[in-house]
């Protein structure tokens, strides 16, 4: 543009500044602020609040934080837009109390609160599970006139849900209802999650039916936890039925989808089902991931099927998804379980030569594994050589030690144990 002659003006310079800090590339943005200036032009809200954005987004909070103080210094002003992002911002990095007290500072005096500014709060301390302070803000919101919207209450409805007040939960649905807020599907599905989370299926059926009466089309989100809620009553079967209804209504399974009812057969060691749900990922373009893996894996050593699960272990290497300690722990166990010792002290040199740390579940097991088998001896040297190398030794390796040396009828070793 300068080339051919064209002058820049402040739009253009705002695009660009706003290009380079969606990039992350915030000192190249700052050069054409040094353009705008020394074009003789003066930034505006926009150009600064894209400046607070930027460094948001790339997690320098402290430095947003101190442009802003800048600026406002210099005479410049900000907006609803510029302080509802530096809040967000703060709330994105765990900073709640102090986009708390942010929100103190600025009312009135620099600019007037608003919805968005309070909504991000309340669902910040809703995470963080302060529910009543998160509560007693949205009572705040409502003295100074600031109507709380479907945001505000899907949000407390949430936090109400992670600290298991489900009542209170329910009671917050029915209280937007009459103040005319509809729920949208975000709303119903977190109700519908939490109760699937406390095992409580009939309640969560009830909601999705209300959801459906109010014609609000469920998600993959509300599919996949009512799924969740079955396999974790051991319903699987109609988990599965669910499934077959998400499609039907049009709502692709996701691989969180496959995951949970592969997760649900292998449960109950239903593992043909849980394979060919696996096949039909891979018609589906579906790439599996290490959950699904580990699921499956998991549900073929307890079936008793270890090669099956070593193939799939051989498998994810192919496919560039390496096993993790998880993969490597439930093979352990079926060695062990199997009396194939050796080889669970062997796949457990394998694991250290990949550079996956045992973790002290995997030495429990293969610990038991070794009780169980009569090596004593090799079970107290490992024992011992977790308390050397300072492992948190829990109370269930503790457990499967004095259990070891009790069946020896070692029980002096026992008593020094507990």
């Amino acid at each position: 543009m300068e080339f051919r002659g064209i002058k820049p003006n402040l739009v253009n310079c705002n695009i660009l500044i706003n290009c380079f800090c969606q990039l992350g590339l915030i000192p190249f943005a700052f050069s054409v602020l040094a353009k705008i200036l020394k074009k003789g032009y003066e930034p505006d809200t926009i150009t600064l609040t894209t400046f607070i954005k930027g460094l948001c987004l790339k997690g320098q909070i402290h430095q947003a934080l101190h442009f802003h103080d800048k600026v406002i210094a210099m005479g410049f002003h900000l907006d609803q837009v510029s302080y509802g992002t530096l809040i967000n911002g703060l709330c994105k990095v765990g900073e709640t109390k102090a986009a708390l007290e942010l929100l103190r500072r600025v009312d009135g005096k620099l600019v007037q609160l608003n919805v968005v500014m309070y909504n991000t709060i309340i669902d910040s301390m809703c995470k963080g599970k302060l529910v009543n302070d998160a509560f007693d803000l949205h009572s705040e919101m409502v003295a100074k006139r600031i109507s709380p919207d479907v945001v505000t209450y899907s949000a407390l409805i949430s936090g109400f849900c992670i600290v298991g007040k489900l009542k209170d939960a329910i009671g917050l649905l029915n209280k937007m209802i009459l103040k005319n807020i509809i729920p949208d599907v975000y709303t119903f599905s977190i109700l519908v999650d939490g109760f699937c989370k406390k095992g409580r299926v009939k309640e969560a059926k009830n909601v999705f039916a209300m959801m459906m009466k109010q014609d609000i089309k469920p998600n993959v989100f509300t599919y996949n936890s009512l799924m969740d809620g079955y396999c974790l009553v051991k319903e699987v079967n109609k988990a599965k039925s669910i499934f077959n209804t998400m499609a039907q209504g049009g709502v692709n399974p996701d691989i969180h989808s496959y995951n949970i009812l592969i997760n649900g057969f292998c449960k109950i060691k239903m593992t043909d089902e849980a394979m060919n749900l696996f096949e039909e990922m891979h018609c589906r373009k579906l790439i599996p991931d290490v959950v699904t893996y580990n699921s499956l894996i998991n549900g073929l050593c307890k079936s008793g099927k270890i090669s099956y699960a070593l193939k799939l272990v051989d498998e994810m290497h192919d496919r560039g998804q390496p096993p993790d300690i998880i993969t490597y722990s439930s093979i352990l166990d079926a060695l062990c379980k199997n009396h194939q010792v050796d080889k669970a002290i062997a796949l457990l040199t394998k694991i250290k030569d990949e550079g996956i740390q045992p973790d002290i579940c995997t030495y429990t097991t293969l610990v038991d594994g070794l009780c169980k088998n009569g090596r004593l001896e090799d079970a107290r040297n490992i024992f011992e050589d977790l308390l050397v190398k300072g492992y948190n030794i829990t109370v269930n390796t503790y457990t499967v030690m004095i259990q070891g040396f009790c069946s020896y009828g070692l029980f002096d070793d026992s008593l020094a144990l507990l």
